[in-house]
């Protein structure tokens, strides 16, 4: 695998890393390379408005890549100012959240009513549902971390409390998710010894903590469905995991399981399987499980019936869970 200078260097990154998907104004001529990596950040990452003082020099790069249920996104890029306007988010399918890490230079955000600044080391959480307004200095470097709001609600009932919040090394927590972010560079994103889905899981697990506690849920809806569904997530590769199980965990009637997941359009049943599905899925794709047969994953992921999990992660993947398997190897 061709090495990446370090972020903030010079050189163009080399292409061709496994997963990975790369971007360089460098791909197009001198005019038209503001244009080109303005339709790149709107296709490929978040729609913006976008703008630069020099924009007849102006050189980007991007470097994307799955983590999971998230998009990890490195970007060096000239001085930019670039706006989340109303427009944008009415087009937006799926809301997301945007933890951006500054790794290099300077950025000023106005978001939330909030006006604030990133320095080298420090990150915010953005809600890409709400407007916001950024200002990055000359050659700046970040990571950006794209999360779905439905899958991070899984680890933080309302992770609007956290927006717009600068986390720094100023305490325990924030300086591990910091950390943690940190060691998550271009050259060596590749070389992680666990697979994507549990890093960022770690990284879900770190904001949350460094968050800090949501006032205590009482039993409403709202409240008590997100403690169920990571319940399921913690519990999923546990065969005898039934609704009479989790609903006494939480001192709820079974039906009340049902009605809450009822009341947002789900099952219990649809819910599970699809955390168990996925981890699966995870768990086929990824080299260090090869020695594993498929029946041995199935039985890892909760499922005790391996004919049953190859019928359920056909329908949802459209393959066997062999040719999945194949497919990835």
């Amino acid at each position: 695998m061709s090495s990446l200078p370090a972020l903030g260097s010079s050189p163009v990154p080399a292409r061709g890393l496994p997963g990975s998907q790369f971007w360089s104004t460098r791909s197009a001529t001198r005019d038209r390379a503001f244009r080109y990596w303005t339709d790149t950040i709107c296709d490929e990452l978040v729609e913006l408005v976008i703008s630069t003082s020099n924009r007849t020099s102006f050189e980007a790069w991007m470097l994307q890549r799955p983590l999971g249920a998230i998009s990890l996104s490195f970007i060096h890029a000239s001085q930019q100012t670039a706006v989340r306007t109303h427009e944008a988010i009415c087009r937006t399918r799926e809301p997301r959240f945007d933890l951006v890490h500054v790794r290099n230079g300077f950025v000023m955000f106005e978001h939330y009513g909030r006006n604030f600044g990133l320095r080298p080391g420090e990150c915010v959480l953005l809600d890409s549902a709400a407007e916001y307004r950024f200002v990055s200095s000359e050659g700046s470097d970040c990571a950006s971390l794209q999360i779905p709001q439905k899958w991070l609600r899984q680890w933080i009932p309302a992770p609007e409390k956290g927006i717009a919040q600068v986390f720094t090394k100023a305490s325990p927590w924030g300086n591990a998710l910091l950390a943690t972010l940190g060691a998550l560079n271009a050259d060596t994103i590749e070389d992680l010894a666990l697979p994507g889905v549990v890093v960022a899981e770690q990284v879900a697990s770190l904001l949350a903590l460094a968050i800090g506690k949501s006032p205590v849920p009482g039993r409403g809806k709202g409240k008590l469905l997100p403690r169920i569904r990571q319940t399921l997530m913690e519990r999923a590769h546990d065969e005898s995991l039934t609704p009479l199980s989790v609903a006494a965990e939480h001192g709820i009637s079974k039906r009340y399981v049902h009605t809450l997941f009822a009341s947002v359009g789900s099952t219990f049943s649809h819910e599970l399987i699809a955390i168990r599905l996925e981890r699966a899925r995870v768990l086929l794709a990824d080299a260090r499980f090869a020695n594993l047969t498929v029946s041995e994953i199935a039985w890892r992921c909760g499922f005790g019936d391996s004919s049953h999990f190859a019928r359920r992660f056909h329908r949802a993947y459209g393959k066997s869970p062999t040719d999945y398997r194949r497919l990835h190897s």
